[in-house]
């Protein structure tokens, strides 16, 4: 599992939601600012695709249980825009069409001209439906327009402001990212030294864990940024683990003595126990307790032992050496986890 993708899943949901009471309590989108993107959708009225662009039921039938996104991006195989268009449609007639397929895809692909003709005005209709914080929406609308005069490629994500866009658009990028780094990582797999493969698996299994622990407790997750900064952080160290693995297996892994694997082992104790204080402090808001700094610390600790058995078999590197790497970047999590905090 590359992520808690549950967790994920449940952080944006919840913001959703968030968003759409706040928006219907407020009446936000009557404010007089937003009056001429108000005009413009109720000129142009509900999106009118041409009837040839929509798919035929066995096209329908076919494309069953698509995604859009993966289509259009080409997550997971080829992009692929007049698949993405018809699978699109199928998305936008349900009653649960989200961020990054039905509306958002074919409000793209009609601004592009991909797979289709350039069509401002439908790509503009479309910005109309998709859901989001008012000024959000305003500038989309705005944005979709502008293409008259000023043609351009453009994303959902150029006109996002809002904290829970911002992580709708962080786990799109985190998915177009992560094939490419799995890629990198079933390479690397596969040149694996014969006696060390038996204690990848589990290793690869502890470091999840720990990802899972330290991305779920160790990040705030007050506000609508939350699901965005936590995919960010299971990512920065996904990057970090996908970089460090290959230097174990190129013959560059840094080299540090017992000495340096003793001072970095007291500087982590230091940084642990400042982050526990910290956390357990009654007027700190963040959402991380000592709880949850202890559970990572455990997941890491099984995750450090396990690493340092694959390496051993895998390698020539120390375990002085690696220890002092896998704790000076623990030491980092933690220390930043903190910040400026006395």
């Amino acid at each position: 599992m590359r992520r808690n993708s549950l967790v994920i899943a449940a952080l944006l949901v919840a913001s959703v939601a968030a968003l759409s009471v706040a928006a219907e309590a407020s009446e936000l989108t009557s404010a007089p600012e937003f009056a001429e993107s108000k005009a413009i959708c109720l000129r142009l009225g509900g999106p009118k695709p041409p009837p040839a662009d929509r798919p035929t039921p066995a096209q329908v039938q076919a494309l069953k249980g698509c995604s859009s996104e993966k289509l259009y991006y080409g997550v997971g195989s080829q992009r692929d825009y007049v698949k993405a268009r018809m699978c699109a449609f199928i998305e936008a007639d349900r009653a649960d069409d989200e961020v990054f397929s039905g509306r958002a895809i074919l409000m793209q692909l009609y601004a592009n001209g991909l797979g289709v003709s350039r069509d401002p005005d439908l790509a503009t209709a479309y910005a109309c439906q998709i859901e989001g914080a008012p000024a959000e929406k305003d500038a989309r609308v705005l944005h979709m327009q502008a293409l008259k005069t000023k043609p351009e490629h453009v994303d959902y994500c150029d006109d996002t402001s809002s904290g829970l866009a911002a992580g709708f658009c962080q786990n799109r990028d985190s998915n177009q990212a992560a094939g490419s780094r799995n890629d990198r990582l079933h390479a690397m797999e596969a040149r694996l030294p014969p006696a060390s493969r038996a204690l990848y698996a589990p290793m690869k299994k502890a470091f999840n864990a720990f990802v899972a622990a330290h991305g779920t407790g160790e990040v705030d997750l007050s506000g609508t940024a939350r699901a965005a900064l936590m995919i960010a952080e299971e990512d920065s160290v996904r990057n970090q683990f996908a970089k460090d693995l290959d230097s174990l297996l190129i013959g560059r892994w840094p080299s540090a003595s017992a000495a340096d694997a003793q001072a970095a082992d007291a500087q982590m104790n230091a940084s642990y126990h400042k982050a526990m204080a910290w956390a357990g402090d009654m007027d700190n808001p963040t959402t991380t307790k000592p709880d949850d700094i202890r559970k990572a610390q455990r997941a890491w600790l099984a995750y450090r032992d396990a690493f340092n058995r694959f390496a051993a078999a895998a390698s020539d590197a120390s375990a002085d050496a690696v220890l002092a790497r896998l704790t000076t970047l623990r030491t980092a999590q933690l220390d930043d986890l903190v910040g400026d905090a006395p």
